[in-house]
């Protein structure tokens, strides 16, 4: 079993492999390309969202419970089971944010915003359900959001889904997308058809599953979200809700149809999608993706619906009709090729070495001086200064205890990125105000070039001249240097004071002449010294 050490009020101990501190279930830490892929679709998203208008909202992650529990319902599952709740020191109950809708709402009302409409916002940050984790499901899952507010309108209804379709076909993402559209009518009409449904899953409460016996006698339409097996046949049969809505809901839902199909945004009904959420009346939809990357039972990758009580609920002064949708980043990112996103190029920085020297009598433990880290930590400052990727002092112990400078830059070389050029420092540089610079991938003395005023190193050019070619040789930089024969970019160049550009090859071969006088080939300026 593997155990670790650990020093803990002057006590030594150990701790297993179990014990060792690890993410909590259903809650994963993104490092390097996985968040990069979550900050692009964050990025495409923001982007769709701003060109229609809509501005940036954020809220806290804790929000008292009351804000969750009087919105979602009591009998949902995401009040009934999967909120992360406690009580704080002040004898309140807090809750994390399981979805961003409530949250919004309640923001508009905190902030005397309810006579200001219509307001169009967008939102991104973490939510919190304690599920099952699963593929694309998670306890900590990214959301990005958006909310129009102050429009009854089914064109607001028609408006958010041609966002959302729009933002996912942009996306690009893996598999055929189709939005899955539903009503739930009005007020009046869901009260009247809850009644009808009601008495026909009451005929059947035998055949239901154990779940779907409680739902009938508690939320009866979440019934019809049921993905039992058993219960199917009778879902099936189950009355339309179609013929019991009223004239009004009738005519705001043709709208809806009629206007997607003029967008040609492809759709299908779905009368068993009634969302988990008690808010809801109106319009609800999901785009669904047919890509086996999500798996059996995860298809949906946005969500959303109209929620014109919302407000109310919340104990607004005013009725704030709305209507939204959120979409999950975790299952955006399954269905992202890599291969999809823009091209990372990470940055290729400036290292600074100062040189590790004789600590002990036997030469075997070598360390650096105070003195000298800090004169590194200034040049390191000043290259920062003019160059965009910027460069950092190399300390770790396991490399500046090696006893050969060769050591420490062959492990340079194993860094990533590997750098692009490497300033060496040691005790002789500090006093006479020099550095000594090398390109990462060329690493042998004959190579070494020393700048006698170190601020060279700040005043150095990172972009190529216009003209893109050696100063010396005047070939260009993307072909094979004459001096050296390595071919294209992999030929190392070395920066000027002065401006110039040239081979680091071309340049030795020029610093070795003796007509040469150590000074720049274009324009005779003293600048550089071969070591």
């Amino acid at each position: 079993m593997r155990r670790a050490a650990c020093i803990s009020r002057g006590l030594k101990t150990t701790i297993t492999k179990e014990e060792l501190p690890r993410a909590v279930r259903g809650m994963v830490d993104r490092i390097g390309q996985t968040e990069r892929k979550h900050q692009f679709i964050v990025a495409q998203a923001r982007k769709v969202a701003e060109s229609y208008g809509y501005d940036p909202i954020n809220t806290p992650i804790l929000e008292y419970s009351s804000v969750f529990e009087r919105t979602l319902g009591a009998d949902s599952d995401v009040v009934g089971k999967e909120l992360y709740k406690f009580l704080d020191s002040s004898q309140y109950w807090m809750t994390m944010r399981p979805e961003g809708t409530a949250a919004v709402n309640r923001a508009i009302i905190s902030n005397d915003l309810e006579a200001r409409m219509p307001q169009r916002l967008f939102y991104t940050g973490p939510m919190f359900r304690h599920e099952r984790p699963q593929k694309g499901r998670l306890r900590q899952f990214e959301q990005f959001g958006i909310e129009s507010l102050g429009s009854m309108h089914p064109a607001a209804d028609v408006e958010c889904i041609q966002m959302g379709w729009e933002f996912l076909n942009q996306l690009n993402v893996d598999g055929k997308l189709e939005v899955q559209l539903n009503t739930l009518g009005d007020i009046e009409s869901r009260a009247a058809y809850k009644r009808v449904l009601k008495a026909y899953f009451s005929k059947h409460l035998g055949e239901l599953s154990e779940t779907s016996r409680q739902r009938v006698g508690t939320n009866t339409l979440r019934v019809l979200d049921s993905k039992s097996e058993a219960d199917q046949d009778i879902i099936t049969n189950a009355p339309a809700f179609l013929e019991h809505m009223s004239t009004d809901a009738i005519r705001h839902f043709d709208f809806v149809r009629n206007s997607l199909e003029s967008l040609r945004i492809p759709y299908s009904l779905n009368n068993k999608l009634v969302r988990g959420l008690d808010y809801y009346q109106h319009t609800v939809w999901e785009i669904t993706s047919s890509s086996a990357l999500l798996g059996r039972s995860q298809g949906t990758v946005l969500a959303g619906g109209r929620y014109d009580g919302l407000s109310k609920i919340l104990g607004g002064s005013k009725t704030i009709p709305g209507v939204g949708w959120g979409a999950g980043i975790e299952r955006l990112a399954l269905l992202l090729d890599n291969r999809k996103l823009p091209t990372y190029t990470p940055a290729i920085p400036v290292l600074i070495i100062p040189e590790s020297v004789d600590g002990s009598d036997t030469g075997r433990t070598r360390t650096v001086p105070d003195s000298l880290y800090a004169y590194a930590m200034q040049v390191a400052a000043n290259v920062r200064t003019f160059y965009s990727h910027g460069s950092y002092v190399f300390n770790p112990p396991s490399v500046l205890n090696h006893q050969q400078l060769s050591r420490q830059l062959s492990s340079v070389l194993k860094s990533d990125p590997t750098p692009a050029q490497v300033i060496i420092i040691g005790n002789d540089e500090m006093s006479n105000g020099t550095a000594v610079v090398l390109t990462a991938k060329y690493i042998p003395e004959a190579m070494k070039v020393t700048i006698k005023d170190w601020k060279a190193v700040a005043g150095w050019k990172w972009d190529l001249p216009d003209d893109d070619v050696c100063g010396i040789c005047r070939v260009p930089f993307d072909a094979c240097c004459p001096s050296c024969k390595i071919p294209g970019d992999d030929c190392p160049l070395i920066w000027g004071e002065c401006s110039h550009v040239f081979h680091m090859h071309c340049l030795l071969k020029w610093l070795s002449a003796e007509n040469s006088q150590q000074q720049c080939p274009m324009d005779r300026r003293p600048w550089v010294t071969a070591s």
